[in-house]
Formats: structure tokens, C-alpha cells, sequence
């Protein structure tokens, strides 16, 4: 195997596929990449077993060939290189690659050591845009459940049904939902949120071809191909526990609360950073109060209608959400004082986020 190519294209390539490399792995191969030179592209792979991604660059072929190799040492080696253009030449199991007076050896590995590449999907289930799919995952990832007990939960769930196409994330606590029209047949599957770190925004109008089958999820784009192995379910039922019915609403300018809430949770437990939201008409009061700590008061307006309500909430999930909506008003549906609320961006019919109340014992 004999290849030149742009230095700049193999690290904007490698940059993307090594980050499926996982950090530790008793599976030391995992941290090989192969590389693949053929007519005049080269492919390059990468795979953490669960999702596996493959890429292809177009380079000068001198000789055609396979090899794997530590992937993140190529890496750094094309990225301090000074040169527009790396040599690459297999002798035996030994690569070496010149960049301009540099010059490296590198000891591979046999290819046929990498793991076996599932099929790929045969049945195209929807297209997307690539800048869709960025801003689906940007409403809701962040609230992807950590706790690997909860192995459903840990992933986010692509659903499609009545013409609508979901993104679903929730952590027992909170939820998370941003949809998009969409006719194609109905379906659902939950998948691994280090899926998506694997597709750029440099081209938001690209589309992205999901195909999907039993266990697997495919991914078609530009110079990519991404197989998934799916994270089995059953998901909760997410849509019975959001609420239909509200005793208040309230819409509030977001840069507004946002302040206040980072101010007022200053004194709050660092734990679970509680903070009350008192309701009414004339706008709505922030407290928080720690025994070690102190307390503070703020009172902040707000265009309110319905029942006077005092409401606990973890601070922290709500300026986590308000970083993520990019309108300057939200609103905020209410139920009661211990069951769940919803909070959307003002005007956003796509997204909603629901947040279950905290319960504060000997508090009003």
C-alpha cells in the first residue's frame, strides 16, 4: 500500500471518525483504525462495537492496500505535521509516513483483527436534513439519563407516528421532546447519544438517508456511513405523563429568569438547588434558602393567568433549558404544586419540555 494525500483533509476526516474511539477498553484493537487505499479514494474505519463509521476521502493511489493503526497517533502525527501533503507506504506491517523532513514508522496490525462490520440496513426508513437533525438533538440530548440502570433511558428515542417525527429524551425527572413534520411509515427506535457526535454541521443542507432493521440503524451522508446497533426497550410511556389540562400559564422574558435564577439559587443546597417560584398575578417571587448559607428574594415580572401557586423546582434544570431555546419568551403551563409542568419557547409549537416539582418537606 502507497498513498499521498492533503494533510488537511486527512485531519479534518481522522478528526471526526477517532472520536468513536473509546478513552479505555480492555478490546485494545478499538483503538485501531484501518485505513483502506483503493483506486483513488481512501476509506477509513472505526468502531467502539456498538456503532461503527466509515469514511471516504479522495487521495493519489500508488498501490492499493489495507492496514490498521493506532488511530489517535495518526491523528496528532497529521496535526503537528508542517507539510501539505503525507506519504504514506506499507512494508510488510510497518507504515511509514513522510510529511515534509519528517519522517515516521509506525508498526501496524493485521487488518483481519478488527472487528466484523454488521450489514448494513437494507430498508430506508426517512431522510433528514443534516441541520434538522442537529437542532432535534440540540433540544433534547441533554437530557439523556446517566444512570446506566435505566439502559432505555440512556439513549434517545426516534420515534415516527402520525405524520410527526420525535426526539425523545428523559431522565425520570425531567423530559424532553422536539418534533418535525414528517410522512413515512411509523416506527421507533432508541440509539446510543454518541451517535450524533459523528455527524458535522458543515453542511446543514445535506440530507442524511436513515435506513433501519432489526437491532441496527444505518446512516448515509455525504462521504459517510454509519452502522448503530440499537439500545433495546421498551422506552416509558412518555406521552401519558404529559399533562393536557393547566391551572396557570405564564410567559416570561427568558434572559429575565434566567438571571434572576442564577442569583437567587446562589443560596440554595448545592445539591438539588431549590428554588420557589410563588405565582400571581403581580409577577412572580423567587426564594431560596439554605441553613448554612442564607437566603435570598427576587421578584420578577411575568405575564400570569390562572390560580395563585407556589412551586419548588431544581434551578439548575431550568437554566440547563433555557440554554438550549433560542427565543427571547418562554412559557410555563402549570398543574399543581407536586405534579408536573411544562415549560416551551414562546411561539415553538416543536418543542416542549416537562419538569416534575421538587417536594420540600415543611414548606407551603
Amino acid at each position: 500500500m502507497e498513498f499521498k494525500i492533503g494533510k488537511n483533509a486527512l485531519e479534518k476526516t481522522l478528526s471526526s471518525v477517532v472520536r468513536i474511539i473509546p478513552p479505555k477498553s480492555t478490546y485494545t484493537v478499538l483503538q485501531n483504525i484501518i485505513l483502506e487505499a483503493k483506486e483513488k479514494t481512501l476509506s477509513i474505519e472505526a468502531t467502539d462495537l456498538d456503532i461503527f463509521i466509515k469514511k471516504v476521502i479522495a487521495a493519489e493511489i500508488k498501490e492499493g492496500g489495507k492496514v490498521l493503526i493506532p488511530g489517535k497517533k495518526i491523528l496528532e502525527i497529521t496535526r503537528e505535521s508542517n507539510a501539505g501533503e503525507i506519504g504514506f507506504k506499507l512494508e510488510e506491517l510497518n507504515l511509514e509516513i513522510s510529511a515534509g523532513n519528517a519522517r515516521f514508522n509506525i508498526p501496524s496490525l493485521d487488518y483481519q483483527e478488527f472487528p466484523e462490520v454488521p450489514k448494513f440496513p437494507q430498508q430506508k426508513w426517512f431522510d433528514i436534513g443534516i441541520g434538522d437533525i442537529h437542532e432535534m438533538v440540540d433540544a433534547t440530548i441533554f437530557m439523556v439519563a446517566k444512570d446506566i440502570s435505566r439502559r432505555p433511558m440512556n439513549g434517545v428515542l426516534i420515534q415516527l407516528k402520525e405524520n410527526e417525527l420525535k426526539f425523545v429524551t428523559t431522565d425520570g425527572a425531567r423530559l424532553a421532546l422536539n418534533k418535525r413534520e414528517k410522512k413515512e411509515n411509523p416506527g421507533e427506535l432508541i440509539v446510543a447519544p454518541k451517535l450524533f457526535d459523528l455527524i458535522s454541521l458543515e453542511n446543514p443542507e445535506e440530507t442524511i438517508g436513515v435506513f433501519s432493521e432489526e437491532r441496527m440503524m444505518g446512516l448515509k451522508f455525504l462521504d459517510t456511513t454509519i452502522i448503530a446497533r440499537l439500545i433495546e426497550g421498551p422506552y416509558p410511556n412518555y406521552e401519558g405523563v404529559i399533562p393536557k389540562t393547566f391551572v396557570g400559564t405564564c410567559t416570561i422574558e427568558k434572559d429575565i429568569l434566567d438571571g434572576a435564577l442564577k442569583r437567587v439559587s446562589l443560596v440554595s443546597s448545592p445539591h438539588i438547588k431549590n428554588v420557589k417560584f410563588d405565582y400571581s398575578s403581580a409577577g412572580i417571587i423567587l426564594s431560596a434558602s439554605s441553613p448554612d448559607i442564607g437566603e435570598a428574594k427576587e421578584e420578577i415580572p411575568c405575564i400570569y393567568e390562572g390560580e395563585n401557586l407556589g412551586i419548588w423546582y431544581n434551578a439548575g434544570y431550568i437554566i440547563e433549558i433555557l440554554r438550549h431555546i433560542d427565543t427571547s419568551d418562554i412559557v410555563m403551563q402549570l398543574t399543581s404544586q407536586s405534579t408536573a409542568s411544562l415549560l416551551s419557547p414562546k411561539g415553538d409549537e416543536n418543542t416542549l419540555y416537562l419538569l416534575m416539582p421538587l417536594r420540600i418537606e415543611g414548606w407551603e
